[in-house]
């Protein structure tokens, strides 16, 4: 069985991505509540991209923020 298409788009590229096991496991817990709720399968990986999409601008504000402040 091949993987669902999610991002409706074939312009995409794959990242690898290291995290402590207690963060995954969290995602994981969070994974299974939410499939089953909306009855529809949510990924870990689903759960990643839309925190990335939602806060990647304030995050890289509070990096260049903290950056500045060590000048």
């Amino acid at each position: 069985m091949t993987r669902p298409n999610k991002l409706g788009t074939k312009d995409t590229r794959t990242f690898n991505l290291v995290m402590r096991s207690r963060t995954l496991d969290i995602l994981s817990r969070k994974s299974d509540e939410l499939t089953r709720l909306t009855q529809t399968q949510v990924s870990v990986a689903d759960i990643i991209r839309l925190c990335v999409d939602m806060n990647m601008g304030q995050t890289c504000e509070e990096i260049e923020r903290r950056y500045l402040a060590q000048r």
